[in-house]
């Protein structure tokens, strides 16, 4: 057997022919023609490999392994997605690209959309291209459907011919009303269900206030998608027609809001998140600060938040998150709102029942709703609870009266 002395100048040009991207094979043949020497494309590989020229060499590096094209494992999930597994060749930055994600695994971006995927890196030494990366790349999909709706449409709807509605605003009374709207679950609730309690909730506004405040308490609708009906956290839900909660929700709110404009000198909404359709509620505030510049509308996505209403302190809530430490928290978070008030009260919603309690001193109110039952609810027995709204009265120190239809 022949033994090569390799010069520095032959080292070099392997290593530069190799980061070309030729095989071995091709670099050995290569080398032949210009040096007219010839190197064993296995000599060559472990060069490239190790920057050992010598099969006698005992280092500490792992064994080389050959290239090897893997398959693609394909599971048809019974919701209709595809789940597909492979290990592939990519860059950091193509496996941020959903398009070439989706082609790689072999899926037509133009009639695919990804549900969910996740890139595990790694580095492997190869006989043929020395250290390459490599992806453990796994994705669901979902075949696009012509009618689904995008994040723009979504947008439209809540847009839709929105004209600025502008009145002169004046005071009739000294009192001020507060109408919480704890789980309204447009989508499962339509606009026929509010009806005779919206015709009566007019009748109070018409007597007229020096300030209305609206307190949206979460869970306007009953789903956080347009294409399926689930919550924030994805528990899926029954099917509701999401476009047409939309639509409910904007005629409610456009003949509320008018009357209430009408009939005070100052109009604000207090937006608090539900666990059901928080972002689709932080939207839909935006569609209100629109249509109504003339009303003050306080849009958040927090847990809890507080006003002062003249010498009334009330905190909001949704009502999910830590209900037994609302009186402390609001003592804690609104230390401004607890000191100024004379009288302190939270207003919460979430468990779709009735229920007032003193605590310390803080009435904390946990409102119920007009929704009709659903599935579940049914099939727990949870049936029982009045469905109302809510309207409450206060002077500038205190509750004078609540009204329920």
């Amino acid at each position: 057997m022949i033994r090569l002395n390799w010069t520095d100048e032959q080292k070099n040009r392997i290593i530069e022919l190799s980061k070309q991207g030729l095989s071995s094979a091709k670099v050995a043949q290569q080398m032949f023609d210009e040096y007219g020497v010839n190197f064993s494309r296995r000599t060559v590989a472990r060069f490239i490999a190790t920057g050992q020229t010598s099969g006698r060499y005992k280092g500490k590096t792992k064994p080389k392994v050959k290239d090897v094209k893997r398959g693609t494992e394909i599971v048809i999930n019974k919701d209709g997605s595809t789940t597909s597994s492979t290990t592939m060749q990519m860059t950091s930055e193509q496996a941020k690209d959903p398009d070439f994600v989706l082609r790689a695994h072999g899926f037509n971006p133009d009639d695919w959309d990804i549900v969910s995927a996740r890139n595990n890196f790694w580095q492997q030494n190869s006989v043929e291209n020395g250290l390459i990366d490599l992806y453990q790349s796994k994705i669901t999909v979902k075949p696009k459907v012509d009618k689904e709706l995008t994040p723009q449409d979504i947008a439209d709807l809540f847009k839709h011919d929105v004209k600025p509605y502008i009145v002169e605003q004046v005071a009739r009374d000294t009192h001020n009303l507060v109408v919480p709207l704890p789980d309204m679950h447009f989508g499962i609730t339509t606009l026929k269900d509010v009806e005779s309690h919206l015709d009566k909730l007019l009748g109070i506004l018409n007597k007229g206030y020096k300030t209305i405040v609206i307190e949206q308490l979460g869970d306007l609708f009953h789903s956080s998608q347009i294409w399926s009906s689930q919550t924030m956290r994805g528990t899926m839900l029954d099917e509701v027609d999401m476009v047409q909660a939309i639509e409910d929700a904007k005629q409610f709110f456009d003949i509320l809001v008018p009357v209430c404009l009408n009939n005070s000198t100052s109009v604000y909404i207090k937006q608090m998140a539900g666990n059901h359709s928080g972002n689709m509620e932080y939207v839909f505030m935006e569609y209100l600060k629109a249509k109504y510049p003339q009303v003050i509308i306080k849009n958040n996505i927090k847990y809890r938040d507080a006003y002062l209403l003249d010498n009334v302190g009330i905190m909001i809530a949704h009502g999910d998150l830590a209900p037994k430490n609302l009186p402390m928290l609001m003592a804690n978070e609104f230390g401004g709102v607890w000191s100024l008030s004379h009288s302190k009260e939270i207003h919460k919603g979430h468990f779709h029942k009735e229920k007032a309690v003193d605590e310390g001193g803080v009435i904390s109110r946990q409102l119920g709703t007009i929704k009709p039952n659903d599935k579940y609810e049914i099939s727990n027995g949870w049936t029982l609870s009045k469905k109302e709204l809510y309207a409450l009265e206060y002077d500038s120190d205190n509750l004078v009266a609540e009204w329920h239809v």
